[in-house]
């Protein structure tokens, strides 16, 4: 998940498999809010046109993106469109076959989106001592998902840059809190991308003493199985559980080959048509590979 030493970065931090909830007006905000947020809105369920499989044209998402930032300078305070932008910078860096140069524009972009979201969020709770932070933020529409997608881009940020430069920024502490406080504010939030992210972590990340000393393979295995049981339909949730059964649960390896078979035999969801493919493709090639 994130890049430390030579074990490879989680492409999980980077999820792009669920609708976030709608973001009506708001009464008494800005037409031109709603009008931009809508048009974006449209632009990125449209994505998928002209894709080849896997690999999406980018001017659908640049348009979707161009919009969702119009949208948040006119409302910083919306998390909801802070997370569509965050979901939409992932898209355009995962899935349109860009080079490492633009993976590290859009990282930098996504990781200053990520943490002012989150510092927004932070401080609404410290406005409400009456309330603990977890209720503050199950009270706050779109947090869950603001804190889901700053794990993806903190995970995203980390891979374009340098082992020490994740270590320094204490990255894989930001991503496993992230994470933690997603589960624990709504497991369900983009089908189970708590415990996905989290699971990813645990799996991918090397142990290191003072930075990642909290790395568990057994914590990986528990919970991307939370994450497949809870939403088995996601291709992610079963190419990454599958992966992680195959390097630490060797004796279970026919386990991990029937999670691939069903992945590899699926048809990509309508509304996920790039992202489903990009991982039916990757089921198909581990199961060769075995």
């Amino acid at each position: 998940m994130v890049r430390l030493g030579r074990a490879p970065a989680s492409r999980v931090l980077g999820l792009a498999l669920a609708c976030l909830p709608p973001c009506a007006p708001a009464a008494g905000e800005s037409v031109d809010f709603a009008q931009v947020l809508e048009r974006a809105d449209l632009e990125y369920a449209h994505r998928a046109e002209g894709a080849q499989g896997a690999i999406a044209l980018p001017g659908p998402i640049d348009r979707a993106i161009a919009d969702y930032r119009k949208a948040l300078d006119l409302e910083p305070d919306r998390a909801l469109v802070r997370a569509r932008l965050l979901r939409a910078l992932f898209f355009r860096a995962t899935f349109c076959g860009g080079g490492p140069e633009d993976r590290k524009v859009l990282a930098a972009e996504a990781r200053q989106v990520a943490d002012d979201g989150v510092a927004r969020l932070e401080s609404a709770v410290d406005r409400d001592k009456q309330k603990g932070r977890i209720e503050v933020l199950r009270a706050t529409p779109g947090s869950g998902d603001v804190l889901f997608w700053a794990a993806v881009a903190w995970g995203e940020w980390a891979q374009t840059h340098s082992r020490w430069a994740a270590v320094r920024a204490r990255a894989p502490g930001r991503i496993r809190d992230f994470a933690q406080t997603v589960i624990d504010v709504d497991p369900n939030v983009q089908e189970g991308g708590g415990y996905l992210v989290l699971g990813r972590l645990h799996d991918r990340s090397p142990s290191i003493p003072m930075v990642s000393g909290f790395v568990s393979r057994e914590t990986a295995l528990r919970t991307l199985r939370k994450a497949y049981e809870a939403f088995p339909d996601n291709t992610l949730n079963a190419v990454y559980l599958a992966e992680a059964i195959l390097r630490h649960e060797p004796a279970r390896r026919e386990e991990a080959k029937k999670l691939l078979a069903r992945c590899a035999a699926a048809t990509p969801r309508p509304d996920y048509a790039v992202e489903d493919a990009h991982y039916i493709a990757k089921a198909r090639s581990l199961l060769a590979g075995l």
